[in-house]
């Protein structure tokens, strides 16, 4: 099976173990789509996702709504009896679709998805205030959760003076993986 390059960029070590599957390696059981507890928010069930992927059918995929609502849970991957490895295939796809701009700027997800990666970048690990913060900031969605936001804080759920330590030898690390992958391009 062919990866279309203007969707991929490059493969992936998840792309390469898709070549690698035959068509006929997802016999169509369904349990990982059984087994998937978010299932009633996707588009497309991951048997679903799976079979367009395997037939090289990319856009589908990439334009649905259920590669940014899989959680990576890996209960489809678990599962699965011909070890199709479904989440790393789901991961492969979000990132292919977010670098190929085929996200919908609407989608909440995909704006948290962002703001999830720039917090990444700016403190090498998740934090839940600047996490929030951004993804407000990005949506320009500022009050809806105000008052949840307001008990969180009564309730010591978020601590504005708890930052976490130790982002530049992340961001180090994301910029030499960038100079790799625009070397390699």
């Amino acid at each position: 099976m062919e990866v279309p390059l203007s969707a991929a960029g490059k493969d992936s070590p998840a792309l390469a173990h898709l070549q690698s599957v035959s068509p006929d390696a997802c016999f169509q059981c369904n349990r990982c789509t059984a087994g998937c507890p978010l299932l009633p928010a996707m588009d497309l069930t991951p048997a679903r996702m799976v079979h367009h992927l395997l037939l090289g059918e990319w856009e589908p995929v990439l334009r649905s709504k259920a590669i940014w609502v899989c959680v990576h849970c890996e209960t489809c991957t678990a599962r699965c009896p011909q070890e199709v490895d479904i989440s790393k295939l789901l991961q492969a796809a979000r990132v292919i679709a977010w670098r190929g701009g085929k996200v919908a700027p609407d989608q909440a997800i995909a704006t948290y998805f962002a703001s999830f990666l720039e917090n990444l970048y700016l403190y090498g690990r998740s934090a839940e205030l600047p996490l929030t913060l951004i993804c407000k900031l990005k949506s320009e969605n500022y009050f809806q959760d105000f008052t949840l936001g307001l008990r969180l804080i009564a309730r010591g759920r978020l601590n504005f003076f708890s930052l976490p330590q130790g982002g530049s030898a992340y961001r180090r690390l994301y910029d030499r993986v960038r100079q790799k992958e625009a070397a390699g391009a």
